[in-house]
């Protein structure tokens, strides 16, 4: 069904954009055709890259078809949305007949087609660029006084891939070591591609560092390729604490903090795999202590927070992508989307993302992040 999806957005602008339109009949076929071409991007992918998730193929390429997939789905919204207007205008003109009609026209029709692919284009870079800085000051109830502004650098959804190799990774870990932060924490979703190939896209992540150190967890992208392999990598290579399902203690002096990690729900698809399981990662946590717990998705929070935690990060949901997508996002993700809310008596962070994966490079006014956040007592 996720593969067949694509065909209904030709199918609909070209019934219902194109076919009205007073032109002639070889440009309509030549505009079919594209529209069509464009819809077959994941086909594409599969075919001449060898994957659905990471085709190997000249990120000029996956950028270039990934700016005209976008361009159609945007094309689909906007004359999704001409005809929810033209329906209202219909439904006006039965109450006051002497309002004009509306037809669109080659004109408008040209004009929204050339905004659907600027946006695109605008979409793709958003994804593409490397992520701002982002600080965030969350106050926790029982935090000692050794952590008071104790700096944690947030890292999610980098999606190393083959539009996003080693010059990103190795940018991505200068700009967050140049934040000194305390401690670095990467919330699943490292990559696109199986260990073979993307290791070396991925090796420049060895040199993050904090003195506290580089704690992750595996995000449902890295069950897709090998969830084994990665974590003996990351763990391995890159010298990154993996947490599944299991908690490290951090000290500062006679105080600690606990940072908590959970298998992806991703792992319920695959036979053998360890599923999420809160309470084999918190147990074992002294009395009184704070719980800093990722997941990489938001969605079990209040599972989460009746479990004890204090402060949830995540992220997976990419911010939403773009202020239309974002409701539908929003409810897939127990009604979580980006930023800091509250959950019970537990915080919650979802990170827009640091990367985006390239099955869907677009990101509408809503840019990829470094998070820092910055601990701090409830007064």
């Amino acid at each position: 069904m996720f593969m067949l999806f694509p065909f209904l957005l030709p199918i609909y602008v070209t019934l219902r954009l194109l076919l009205p339109l007073q032109l002639s009949v070889p440009v309509k076929i030549t505009a079919s055709f594209l529209l069509f071409a464009a819809a077959l991007k994941q086909q594409f992918f599969m075919r001449f890259g060898g994957d659905f998730f990471s085709p190997e193929l000249p990120q000029w390429l996956i950028v270039a078809y990934g700016c005209a997939f976008s361009a159609l789905f945007l094309l689909f919204v906007f004359t999704l949305c001409k005809d929810v207007f033209q329906i209202v205008a219909l439904s006006a003109r039965f109450f006051f007949p002497r309002l004009p009609r509306f037809s669109p026209t080659s004109r408008a029709a040209a004009a929204i087609s050339a905004l659907s692919l600027l946006l695109a284009v605008y979409g793709a870079y958003e994804a593409q660029r490397l992520p701002r800085v982002v600080e965030i000051k969350i106050p926790l109830a029982n935090l000692p006084p050794e952590f008071e502004n104790f700096k944690i650098a947030l890292l999610c959804d980098l999606h190393i891939s083959a539009s996003r190799r080693a010059d990103f990774a190795r940018a991505v870990s200068e700009r967050t070591n140049a934040l000194s932060p305390d401690l670095i924490l990467i919330a699943g979703d490292f990559i696109d591609g199986a260990r073979e190939v993307r290791s070396g896209d991925v090796l420049p992540l060895a040199a993050l560092r904090a003195p506290c150190g580089v704690l992750g967890i595996l995000g449902n992208h890295e069950y897709y390729f090998g969830p084994d392999e990665w974590m003996s990598f990351f763990e391995e290579e890159l010298g990154i604490k993996m947490l599944l399902n299991a908690h490290a203690l951090i000290s500062r002096g006679n105080a600690e903090i606990a940072v908590a990690g959970l298998a992806d729900e991703a792992a319920r698809r695959f036979s053998g795999r360890e599923p999420p399981d809160v309470k084999k990662a918190l147990w074992g946590i002294p009395a009184g202590v704070p719980i800093i717990l990722l997941d990489h998705r938001p969605g079990a929070a209040k599972r989460n927070a009746a479990a004890g935690a204090d402060l949830q990060l995540s992220g997976h949901t990419h911010g939403g992508m773009a202020p239309f997508l974002s409701p539908i996002v929003k409810k897939f993700n127990g009604g979580y989307l980006r930023g800091l809310y509250r959950v019970g008596a537990m915080k919650l962070y979802v990170s827009p993302g640091t990367g985006i994966w390239n099955g869907f490079l677009l990101r509408l006014f809503d840019p990829s992040e470094i998070t820092v956040i910055l601990l701090t007592a409830l007064k």
